[in-house]
């Protein structure tokens, strides 16, 4: 379980980076880009220093399982592994709100956002959850 949330957490936080760093993979433009990942009609990415904080964010959050493992009986280590499984979750809920599809209603994101985006943050909280579950029983 590590390892897939090893992945696929710090491959969204590579992503992150690249765009600090002025990627537009996978569009063709800023604008393209921000179309599809922010969704909230900008014509321009959040700035480089926002992209990175996420990056940073995601990139502990990726590292965290190497960290809990022994560990998960502390209740500093319980308590934040359910903070990000929490985070995770609460994004993917959100993600289907009425509310955040009346903010979010810019396409290519609206759609991506339903297909894929909030389905892999529940999927993600809920592999936080499977660790937990995993070392506990150890």
């Amino acid at each position: 379980m590590a390892v897939l949330l090893t992945i696929g957490v710090g491959a969204v936080a590579v992503l992150h980076a690249m765009w600090g760093m002025g990627s537009h993979w996978p569009e063709a433009s800023e604008e393209a880009l921000a179309r599809s990942v922010v969704g909230d009609g900008r014509r321009r990415m959040p700035p480089a220093w926002q992209c990175f904080l996420v990056a940073l964010a995601l990139a502990a959050m990726a590292l965290w399982p190497w960290y809990v493992m022994g560990r998960i009986h502390e209740p500093v280590v319980l308590a934040g592994t359910y903070a990000i499984a929490g985070i995770f979750m609460a994004r993917g809920i959100a993600g289907f709100s009425a509310r955040w599809k009346a903010h979010f209603t810019i396409e290519p994101f609206a759609t991506r956002n339903r297909k894929y985006y909030s389905p892999y943050c529940l999927l993600l909280g809920v592999g936080y959850i499977a660790l937990v579950a995993g070392e506990l029983d150890r």
